[in-house]
């Protein structure tokens, strides 16, 4: 190659403006940022401009807007879609529409590449290549489009290389490689990352092709662990194209960053089973890629080579597939954090407004019990609100009792968590939980504790001598429907937009001082279990049965009333066909018998709207703004069950459970003081029964004040956007909460919305970890479970056996999930109860037995098990046995 001049189609990447990416595109760009101190073999680069030349023919130009308009019809048009306040998409349609949008958009994508083959290149371009290439010399010629290598989105692998190209096959390779920009896997890539195929370009470098005796990929971070302190290297003699393509064994070389250890796994090739590169050579690239992650600010996946002993780096991209690492407390030791979405049974990304709410939220009621470690108690990382667990795994007394508490809630969480405290334990920061606190505030924290042992023991001792135990829920709901309400109604009296959100986002903390008092009822079941299992032992089976059967529970309520709302469709013949002709609401109330079914079905909408599926993300739409799924509950009733059979169920479980209190007091009345045993087990058995009632009521309270602060949040969002502040409503989730209150007090927004969005969708597509590191390490104790294997095993958390087809369930408000299917889903939480209605057992990614999902499943008798992983082990359509009291899903075919 000859010098360094510019013109408008082809650009040395040693020249300045070589480095906007909308002249060179990401690739082009980030070599001509790197060659300035790093060994980048020298190229030029073919501009964006050039390939908009043979764009802009208008037959192609035509192409690529009906593969737009393609892709927007679908969107539109698909069956069962719903789209999230966000801007992400949920596909409930059909397997046959997908084909069949495949297939048009491939076809249309050819005669795209085709048209562009055809094109005829600006005037001048091909002899300028001529004029700057060697004609003895080897190319490399590399797609470089502007909308890849980005931060959300790398479009790796998705655009042409090509190598061993002679000079005059350059022009060819050039116009191939901008053809790629409609290559079907980048068609598909754009449209998942939400890229308009007409706002992307391609620039081509064309390099000196390195003569590699090795080649191969460095990550500045560990792709397997997620542990930014150890850079990764796979390394193969040859080109890098086989190591990239896995076309051949690569070494494996691990680097740990801190210490500059290595260890060097070598690959299982033909010939001799020698290092590809010398300890020298793999600290040179190291120390090379500890630059090119300074220089871009994130992990990097770079290409390099090594010729006659010099290391060439081919290009960088930011690691896009690496979850984002909490914030590092103020310390340099290492912090450990547990995820709070997954102790809530739910491991979707929030948007950021949400995140923060909840980490304020938590931080308050950290510090009120004392809870004060080195940094922040907890921080939001990919939409996930995380909280530190570090002072609590660096004692051995709090790590056991933190791990007891996990038994119940979250027992998949305590292998991990222990297995870092064992491993990396003498790397933990230094910091107790009470760590920070004055004498005096100590002192206040203990007398705190005091005053709540004591409230709690008032508590126990009240229900004790309460002779109507069977009334506890009820008066519980009261309670929470009166909390809520007058939250509510705080919350109105704000004269401004902003001041209804200030007072929205912080009613939450008033709502944690109302709790206790119904928390201590819910906490004095394991009382009354405790004292119910010394009286009777080895009577386990007896114990699941007083936890079903609970009419009293909120949730059983509403599955209640909503299979009496399937009961009236089935007293109407063409409301009945309406239903289950998928009509919506106002279709249904128009057929015979319409207006009886919808005020029935609006009651349960009076009642139970304000919740909805993922319902501590309240950026998510309430059963009132959308009841589709409701009446897709009704629907799946009607296609296979029976008037009655709910309520029939409920009074089934509740004879069990009689009979499982006969058996008790049996067994208690059996030896030493017999008859006075036996005289106990009633009464505690009907308190354990009332108690169990109330657990799910605290979360149904706050569901209502969630339901009222999105409605002040979105009503912020308009008065933003009629401002001209946001494009739409729905921006307001990407702000966090001190700049949503700033925006409402007039100042400008200081961050990129469009960033924020783009990064909240690459949250939505990674898989969150339930503990993570402060050096990234995403700890995993035990693999997910294998997609192979006849037999899964995971925790029991609800006993029985049942045999059934496997539904796949991601979102509740699409799903038809039929009676007798197993439902199988990642998570579950209150706005998926309406599908226990018609489900005849349970398989959660995740939970513990006091989660949710796990506590519905006992109170409605169906069997389940937490198995991480199981979405993707299982299959829809698969015949699967749900064994909920070993902790086992056996496949059945």
């Amino acid at each position: 190659m000859t010098g360094d001049r510019t013109d408008q189609y082809v650009v040395a990447l040693s020249d300045p403006s070589a480095t906007d990416r909308s002249i060179t595109g990401g690739k082009g760009a980030n070599l001509a940022r790197m060659q300035t101190d790093l060994p980048v073999p020298e190229g030029i680069c073919v501009t964006a401009a050039a390939s908009r030349i043979l764009l802009d023919d208008p037959d192609v130009r035509e192409a690529i807007d009906r593969l737009e308009a393609d892709r927007d019809g679908v969107d539109g048009n698909r069956a069962g879609e719903t789209s999230d306040p966000n801007g992400g998409e949920t596909n409930g349609g059909s397997d046959t529409v997908g084909e069949s949008t495949a297939s048009k958009t491939s076809e249309i994508a050819a005669e795209i590449r085709d048209r562009i083959d055809a094109q005829p290149f600006p005037d001048g371009l091909e002899e300028t290549l001529e004029a700057r290439l060697d004609p003895r010399a080897t190319y490399a010629v590399r797609s470089s489009a502007t909308a890849e290598d980005r931060a959300d989105a790398s479009f790796a692998g998705q655009y042409d290389t090509i190598l061993d190209v002679g000079a005059s096959g350059v022009p060819d390779a050039v116009r191939d490689c901008v053809a790629s920009l409609f290559a079907d896997r980048a068609v598909h890539y754009r449209e998942e990352n939400d890229v308009p195929h007409a706002a992307v370009s391609m620039a081509v470098v064309v390099q000196r092709q390195v003569d590699a005796d090795a080649a191969g990929v460095l990550f500045t971070a560990d792709p397997t662990t997620g542990r930014r302190t150890v850079a990764a290297i796979d390394a193969a003699p040859g080109s890098g194209e086989a190591v990239v393509s896995g076309t051949i064994a690569t070494d494996e070389i691990r680097v740990d960053r801190t210490t500059g250890q290595i260890e060097y796994t070598v690959g299982d090739r033909e010939g001799p089973t020698e290092h590809t590169l010398t300890d020298e050579e793999v600290r040179t690239l190291v120390a090379f890629g500890d630059e090119i992650e300074a220089l871009f600010g994130s992990p990097q996946d770079i290409e390099w080579a090594v010729a006659d002993g010099t290391v060439w780096i081919l290009q960088a991209r930011p690691i896009t597939t690496l979850f984002p690492v909490p914030a590092q407390g103020i310390d340099d030791g290492l912090h450990v954090y547990y995820s709070f979405n997954h102790r809530q049974g739910m491991d979707a990304a929030m948007p950021p407004l949400v995140a923060d709410y909840w980490r304020r939220g938590i931080e308050n009621n950290a510090r009120r019990v004392g809870y004060s470690p080195s940094g922040p108690i907890c921080t939001p990382a990919g939409g996930i609100v995380y909280m530190d667990a570090t002072p609590l795994l660096g004692s051995d007394r709090l790590a056991g009792r933190f791990f007891g508490v996990l038994e119940e809630a979250d027992r998949e969480a305590i292998a991990p968590l222990n297995d870092v405290r064992e491993r990396r334990g003498e790397e933990f920061a230094d910091g107790s939980v009470l760590g920070g606190l004055s004498a005096i505030r100590t002192l206040s924290t203990l007398v705190g504790f005091a005053g709540t042992a004591a409230r709690f023991l008032g508590t126990v001792v009240g229900d004790l001598l309460d002779d109507s135990p069977a009334e506890f829920p009820a008066r519980t709901r009261e309670w929470g429907d009166s909390v809520a309400e007058r939250l509510i109604e705080d919350v109105r009296t704000g004269e401004t937009d902003r001041e209804r959100v200030r007072l929205a986002l912080e009613a939450y903390e008033e709502f944690t001082y109302e709790v206790p008092g119904q928390a201590f009822r819910i906490w004095s079941s394991y009382l009354y279990r405790g004292a119910l299992e010394r009286l009777c032992p080895d009577a386990d089976a007896a114990f699941e049965a007083l936890e079903r059967g609970l009419r009293d529970n909120v949730t059983t309520a509403m599955m209640l009333e909503l299979g009496d709302a399937a009961d009236v469709a089935r007293g109407h013949p063409a409301v009945e066909r309406a239903i289950l002709e998928e009509c919506d609401l106002a279709t249904v109330r128009d057929r015979p018998g319409g207006e009886a079914f919808a005020a029935a079905f609006e009651e349960v909408l009076d009642r139970y709207g304000f919740r909805a599926a993922g319902e501590i993300d309240f950026s998510q739409p309430r059963y009132r703004d959308d009841p589709a799924g409701l009446l897709a509950t009704i629907r799946a009733s009607l296609e296979t069950g029976s008037e009655g059979d709910h309520r029939e169920r409920i009074r089934r479980l509740e004879r069990e459970a009689d009979d499982a209190i006969d058996r008790l007091e049996s067994v208690a009345g059996q030896g030493l003081l017999g008859s006075i045993r036996r005289r106990l087990v009633r009464p505690l058995a009907v308190r354990y029964r009332a108690t169990i009632a109330t657990r799910e009521l605290p979360k149904y309270a706050l569901s209502k004040l969630l339901a009222e602060t999105r409605d002040q949040v979105l009503s912020a969002g308009d008065a933003l956007g009629d401002a001209g502040v946001l494009d739409d409503r729905d921006e307001v989730w990407l702000l966090e909460i001190d700049e949503l209150l700033a925006a409402l007090d007039g100042e400008p927004i200081g961050v990129d919305l469009a960033d924020r969005r783009a990064e909240y969708r690459r949250w939505q597509d990674l898989r969150a970890p339930r503990v993570i590191t402060s050096d990234g390490e995403m700890v995993k104790a035990s693999g997910p479970a294998d997609p192979e294997a006849d037999r899964l095993e995971g925790t029991p958390t609800s006993g029985g056996v049942v045999e059934g087809r496997a539904r796949i369930v991601t979102d509740p408000e699409t799903a038809d999930l039929a009676a007798g299917e197993i439902l199988v889903a990642p998570h579950t939480d209150p706005g998926w109860t309406p599908l226990f209605l018609n489900a005849a057992g349970l398989v959660c990614d995740v939970g513990g037995r006091m989660s949710h999902g796990s506590m519905v499943a006992r109170e409605y008798g169906i069997p389940a098990v937490v198995v991480p992983g199981g979405t993707d082990a299982i299959e829809t359509g698969e015949r699967i046995r749900v064994d909920g009291t070993r902790g086992v899903v056996e496949r059945l075919e």
